[in-house]
């Protein structure tokens, strides 16, 4: 079933004062969406440590509105775990005053999220979900990542153009998991409100993580079409064992800002 959603280098240059934290500015997002999902409990487990507890949609912390209306239709689904997939396609990533990466023409920079509700994760209070994967396809970002200390894994995005008058196919590879989209946004959208969410992840080197992710976008766009999950792996059987993927809102233009604090040395 498928709805649609209103809805740096690691030198000092790329620090913030705090040498803990540095942060991540994504700028000019061209039509970044999530994909909203329930998880199962016990094909779950799979995707996140032993010590991580998940957090079930009965607790209703974070839900977006129309999640939390089927399950409300559904009570049996109360105890299946939010998750969501989410895609942003930027103009350039910025730290500080230093630009790290910046699109090439017509390819935008693709950084993408996969998280599920938690309640906090690996030890960090702040956070209410667990942050599975963060993913990019540019080899720069990666770098930048991995001397940080954290892990970007990669994503490829592909897009075709169907016959004119019909949506372009958008094919999603993640975690051996294949989502194929075809669809638009309607309207005139909506001027974007600030949203902010937080995480817990784990890093390299035994870290963990606070992520803040705030994103602050020009406009917001319901969304429309028809959404499929191929392939086989983890995600792709939650994926298909869910009783709603939902799609959107579409945020068009703005920007999405990324703080990152080592939590390890906190505690």
């Amino acid at each position: 079933m498928l709805v649609a959603l209103p809805f740096a280098w690691a030198s000092a240059q790329g620090k913030a004062k705090d040498d803990s934290t540095t942060t991540w500015t994504l700028e000019g997002n061209h039509g970044g969406y999530c994909i909203w999902y329930l998880a199962d409990p016990d094909l779950v487990r799979k995707l996140v440590p032993d010590n991580v507890t998940l957090a079930p949609a009965g607790d209703g912390a974070g839900l977006h509105a129309m999640v939390r209306r089927f399950v409300e239709d559904e009570p049996r689904l109360s105890q299946w775990i939010p998750g969501a997939l989410c895609l942003g396609f930027f103009d350039s990533v910025s730290t500080g005053d230093r630009v790290m990466v910046r699109a090439k023409a017509g390819k935008p920079i693709v950084v993408a999220f996969s998280y599920l509700a938690a309640k906090g994760p690996l030890g960090v209070g702040e956070a209410g979900n667990y942050l599975v994967s963060l993913m990019s396809d540019s080899r720069q970002l990666r770098d930048a990542g991995d001397n940080l200390g954290i892990d970007l894994d990669g994503i490829e995005v592909a897009s075709r153009p169907h016959s004119e008058g019909s949506d372009p196919d958008v094919a999603i590879k993640v975690s051996g998991a294949l989502i194929r989209w075809s669809g638009h946004p309607i309207g005139d959208g909506d001027v974007g409100m600030t949203r902010e969410v937080s995480f817990g992840y784990g890093g390299r080197r035994k870290t963990d993580w606070l992520v803040r992710m705030e994103v602050a976008p020009g406009r917001t766009h319901p969304m429309v079409g028809a959404l499929a999950v191929e392939e086989n792996g983890d995600l792709a059987t939650v994926l298909k064992a869910s009783p709603l993927r939902a799609i959107g809102p579409e945020d068009d233009g703005g920007t999405v800002r990324l703080t990152f604090t080592n939590e390890t040395h906190h505690r």
